[in-house]
């Protein structure tokens, strides 16, 4: 069995790179395991590893959530272990890491945390990567200078289990630019750039039921819609004049609106919409006939505009990696992007 460590400088999508890259070397009939074996908790918060357990659903794993994500803990508890009981600390996760990789081929272990401002993360990382003798994959940020030291550091500190970096988050208008200078800087530095990824709305997506939730909505109908994703938002405060082509500048968004502006409502129905979020009261009769027909939920808000809007961007700002369609998404950024030639012949695989 092979050891594949996925770690992050900064937040920048761990859970989606790990899950994409599995589900390609299982769909290629590699067989395949996974764990976050330390979960750091937030103050307050319970055990529950959304992520984990998310992946173990889309690779069909079949593992409990326990084997997933073992070890639940807090900042401090991690640092204690790591830095006053690191020989025990280190063996506990070998073992449950050994538990979840039996009869696999590849084990995909997801490091906590990220590494850039960040020591326990980073004394994390390191320990895994030494203790189980896995390759690494870097996972940068287009956020951050991928000139900073700290990456360099920590390859060197990785040295020869580091298989590549991955840039992810490019904006699309820059990806040809970026890639060109980021392998010529990597390539000089002797560190291979597995991919750079650009950056996608399917992914920073929320659906429409956490939409709901985020603004104290009630979906009012097609519930069975609430999974859908919105990878957009767009407020209702254009004239009906321009309505229509202001709308189909953005493509699966929900559009806020007051309720009394059905003109505005109508004008969105006939665009790619995935809900209309409604505040006040419930929307005309008009309204709900057209969202009928079109198939588009309707999320009724006892709150002012700012206050729905502040929410949905909360949302956003907060999304997770826990729907389906964020992973067909990563699948096919991936099977563009990233160097699974390169990844294979790390691994040593056929």
């Amino acid at each position: 069995m092979t050891n594949l460590l996925i770690a992050a400088y900064d937040p920048c999508g761990k859970t989606a790179l790990c899950a994409g890259i599995g589900k390609k070397l299982a769909n290629s009939g590699k067989r395949i395991g996974y764990i976050k074996p330390i979960h750091v908790k937030a103050e307050g918060a319970g055990d529950e590893c959304l992520d984990a357990a998310f992946i173990g659903q889309a690779l069909e794993l079949g593992e409990s959530r326990e084997l997933l994500c073992p070890i639940h803990i807090k900042q401090e508890e991690l640092w204690r272990g790591l830095s006053e009981d690191a020989e025990n600390f280190s063996a506990g996760v070998k073992s449950a890491c050994d538990k979840a990789g039996a009869g696999k081929d590849i084990l995909i272990i997801e490091s906590p945390g990220a590494l850039k401002n960040d020591q326990v993360s980073t004394l994390a990382v390191y320990t895994i990567a030494e203790k189980l003798d896995a390759r690494v994959i870097l996972l940068l940020c287009w956020r951050t200078d991928y000139r900073e030291a700290g990456i360099l550091q920590a390859a060197e500190k990785l040295g020869s289990r580091l298989v590549g970096v991955v840039l992810n988050q490019v904006p699309s208008s820059r990806i040809s630019m970026v890639q060109a200078e980021c392998a010529a800087y990597f390539k000089e530095k002797g560190i291979a750039v597995l991919g750079v990824l650009p950056e996608s709305r399917a992914m920073l997506g929320v659906t429409v039921g956490e939409i709901a939730g985020a603004v104290g909505g009630e979906i009012i109908n097609f519930k069975d819609k609430a999974g859908e994703l919105v990878e957009n938002v767009m407020l209702g405060a254009m004239s009906p004049d321009s309505a229509r082509d202001y709308y189909s500048r953005l493509r699966n968004k929900a559009v806020v609106t007051r309720h009394e502006r059905a003109d505005m409502q109508l004008a969105a129905l006939e665009t790619s919409t995935k809900c209309l979020v409604v505040s006040g009261k419930r929307p005309s009769t008009s309204v709900m006939v057209k969202s009928e027909d079109k198939k588009v939920p309707v999320i009724v808000v006892d709150r002012d505009i700012n206050e729905i809007v502040k929410g949905i961007e909360q949302s956003l700002a907060g999304a997770g990696f826990h729907q389906v369609q964020k992973l067909q998404a990563m699948s096919v950024l991936l099977d563009s992007r990233f160097d699974y030639k390169a990844l294979n012949a790390a691994l040593g695989l056929k």
